[in-house]
C-alpha cells in the first residue's frame, strides 16, 4: 500500500477544489464521512482514475455512508456489551479500585477486540465496494475466512489507517480556530484512509 498516494491523490483531480470543499461541508452531516470513505475505497477497487466522488453521486455517498455506519455498530455492539458486563460491578458496588481494575479490563477488551474487529470491517467494506451488496458486511463465514486468508495485509492497513488518525489529531488542535478546519481535517482523514483501503481491496481481489 502506498501511503503518500492516499495522502496526494484528491490533488490529481482537477475539480479537487469544488469537490473537497463540498465534502467538507457535507462532513458536518451525518454519515456523509463515512460514506465518502466508501465511494472512494470502491473507486479505487474498480480502478477509477478520480476516486472523489462528483455532485451527482452525493445520494449514494449517503447510502454508503448509512450502510457503513450500521455495519460497524453490529460489528462493535459485542465491546459495547462486554464493557457494560465488566463495568457494573463496580458501577453497583461504587467501589474504586474495582472501578479502576473494571477500566483496565475494559481497556484491555477493547484492544484485543478492536484489530479483529477493523479487519472485518475494512473486509466487508472491500466486498460492498466490489458487488454493491449490504449483505457482504454480514456473510461473516466468508469474512472470516478472507480476513485469515489476508491477515498480514489487513494488519498493515489497521496500522496506516491508525497512523492518518493519529495524523489528524495532530493537526487538529492547529486548525480548530478555523470554521472549516476540524471538518476538513474530518473529511480528508476519511478519503485517504478510504483510498488505503480500496488499495488493499485491490490486491486482495487479484488474488480471488
Amino acid at each position: 500500500m502506498d501511503f503518500g498516494r492516499a495522502l496526494s491523490f484528491p490533488f490529481d483531480d482537477e475539480e479537487w477544489p469544488v469537490k473537497v470543499i463540498l465534502g467538507t461541508l457535507l462532513s458536518l452531516v451525518p454519515f456523509f464521512a463515512q460514506g465518502y470513505q466508501v465511494r472512494v475505497a470502491r473507486s479505487v477497487v474498480r480502478g477509477e482514475k478520480r476516486p472523489l466522488p462528483s455532485a451527482e453521486r452525493l445520494g449514494e455517498v449517503f447510502i454508503d455512508g448509512v450502510v457503513m455506519a450500521a455495519a460497524a455498530f453490529v460489528y462493535f455492539l459485542p465491546l459495547v456489551l462486554i464493557g457494560c458486563v465488566i463495568a457494573l460491578p463496580a458501577i453497583l458496588t461504587n467501589d474504586g479500585l474495582l472501578a479502576v481494575c473494571a477500566s483496565c479490563c475494559v481497556v484491555l477488551a477493547a484492544l484485543l477486540y478492536a484489530i479483529p474487529a477493523l479487519m472485518l470491517t475494512y473486509m466487508g467494506m472491500i466486498r460492498y465496494a466490489e458487488t454493491g451488496n449490504f449483505s457482504e458486511y454480514f456473510r461473516l463465514g466468508a469474512l472470516i475466512r478472507d480476513a485469515r486468508q489476508n491477515a498480514s495485509l489487513l494488519a498493515v492497513l489497521v496500522m496506516y489507517v491508525f497512523l492518518f488518525g493519529l495524523l489528524a489529531a495532530v493537526v487538529t488542535p492547529f486548525v480548530a480556530a478555523f470554521i472549516v478546519g476540524v471538518p476538513l481535517v474530518n473529511f480528508y482523514y476519511h478519503v485517504a484512509t478510504g483510498h488505503l483501503i480500496g488499495q488493499a481491496g485491490r490486491m486482495i481481489l487479484v488474488e480471488f
